[in-house]
């Protein structure tokens, strides 16, 4: 048995003693009287404990395109970030995860390497014809545990092409009877290819032009056509990355949808793009001030359910340094820097409560896709997954990323928080203060419920 001392779980001064082995087993108010027989105490006074944090977008590119992000590389920045489970996105693997042989072959092949508890998203790939074969797919996905599907109305990935809206609007009406979500990367693609046809050559290797590329539209008009469709078949629909103010009030218009952002569109515009250039290379892009605002009230008021990251990394020197900037990699290691933004950014201004970060960063997920008798809370029974905080500011160096790519926004930027530990069922898989050793394949594959 297990003990954290004098641990702080919510906005109130109220002190708890938690004591757990793999699972929290009780939580009792502190004393002064504290039990010694716990084989390790940890305490805590002066800092703050939440639930193990879980990122539910992250591309860890695992098996397939490892030279830019794997499963040891990805997971072990995730555990120094304070997150404790991740899921992860079905389109950068290859075979992408759109079958229960594509999923076997991917956890057979990552489960020696996750530092951290994992889940798995599924995947429509556009290239197949929209019938009933894909939804019996997506059952036997379901059924082995996936959380949910993610689709693009817009894609790169040669294997893993876009859906048109009427195999959308197809796919819900065969898929009405199920209880699927389907996630979206919401960017229209007539609406981008056109933007760059208008451009010349010598605007599109530029900032500016990849900007007008993808304009604000893009993203209002997507989410537009996919809340139209989802309406005729009350299909739950989430929507990932949001970036844009007129984007977001859209999905709080339809009682079925929620909308994730992430620390980049709360922090950074597109005027910031020109200064940070493949540091801040994302699709969709950064936008305007006044998208930026509307998203940081919207994490204020409660419209915004989740942050996640969009974790993707790549190699800096070789993809994001193009003076060419068409050809830059859209993609930002962010995992490891999640929770100390929102505390620093958020929590330490007094802009939101302890609660609301619990909420938007654990309990909300877990809820959301399937892992909240495990996940998401601090609850007995539930797996002992901690993120200690401490109030310990620190400089970010992009060079300290445990991720492949070695790069980030926030470098240089001060974060007045920062992870003292993370603790994954019991064991401590990272400590500010010790070097723990790295325990790969000790994460473990979550299932959906």
């Amino acid at each position: 048995m297990n003990l954290i001392l004098n641990a702080k779980t919510d906005d109130s001064d109220i002190l708890f003693n938690i004591y757990y082995t793999d699972r929290i087993e009780k939580i009792i108010p502190a004393h002064k009287d504290n039990d010694k027989s716990a084989e390790n105490i940890i305490d805590i006074k002066g800092k703050i404990l939440i639930p193990g944090g879980i990122d539910s977008h992250v591309h860890f590119n695992d098996p397939g395109f490892t030279a830019q992000e794997d499963f040891k590389t990805g997971t072990l920045s995730a555990a120094y970030g304070g997150i404790t489970t991740i899921i992860d996105m079905p389109c950068t693997s290859l075979p992408p995860v759109t079958s229960v042989k594509n999923l076997e072959n991917k956890l057979n092949i990552v489960k020696e390497k996750s530092v951290v508890d994992f889940a798995f998203w599924g995947g429509i790939n556009g290239a197949e014809q929209i019938n009933s074969k894909i939804v019996e797919k997506l059952k036997k996905l379901k059924k082995k545990g996936v959380t949910a599907f993610k689709i693009y109305t817009i894609s790169g990935m040669p294997t893993y092409k876009s859906l048109t809206y009427e195999q959308i609007d197809k796919l819900f009406e065969l898929a009405q009877n199920e209880n699927f979500i389907f996630a979206f990367h919401a960017e229209d693609l007539n609406i981008i290819e056109s933007s760059i046809n208008k451009l010349s050559n010598g605007e599109k290797k530029t900032i500016k032009g990849y900007l007008l590329s993808r304009p604000i539209e893009a993203e209002v008009i997507a989410i537009k056509n996919i809340i139209k469709i989802a309406k005729k078949y009350n299909t739950k629909i989430h929507i990932v990355h949001i970036s844009t103010k007129e984007g977001l009030k859209l999905v709080e218009s339809y009682k079925n949808s929620t909308a994730e952002t992430c620390p980049h569109y709360l922090e950074f515009t597109e005027d910031d793009l020109y200064t940070l250039k493949g540091r801040l290379k994302t699709a969709p892009v950064v936008k305007k001030l006044d998208d930026k605002e509307y998203l940081r009230e919207s994490v204020m008021n409660g419209k915004i359910n989740f942050i996640t990251t969009d974790h993707a990394g790549t190699d800096f020197e070789k993809n994001k340094l193009y003076e060419d900037f068409s050809k830059v990699y859209n993609g930002i290691p962010g995992t490891q820097f999640m929770l100390p933004y929102l505390f620093t950014s958020f929590y330490d201004k007094k802009l939101i409560t302890l609660k609301r970060i619990i909420e938007i960063t654990s309990q909300n997920p877990a809820k959301l896709y399937g892992l909240f008798s495990q996940k998401g809370s601090l609850e007995i029974g539930k797996d002992a997954d901690f993120t200690i905080m401490d109030k310990k500011g620190f400089v970010v160096n992009e060079q300290n990323l445990k991720s492949k790519g070695k790069y980030s926004p926030f470098n240089g930027k001060k974060f007045s928080y920062q992870v003292n530990k993370t603790i994954l069922r019991g064991e401590i898989i990272f400590d500010a203060k010790n070097k723990i050793k790295t325990n790969y394949g000790y994460g473990s594959f979550i299932k959906s419920e």
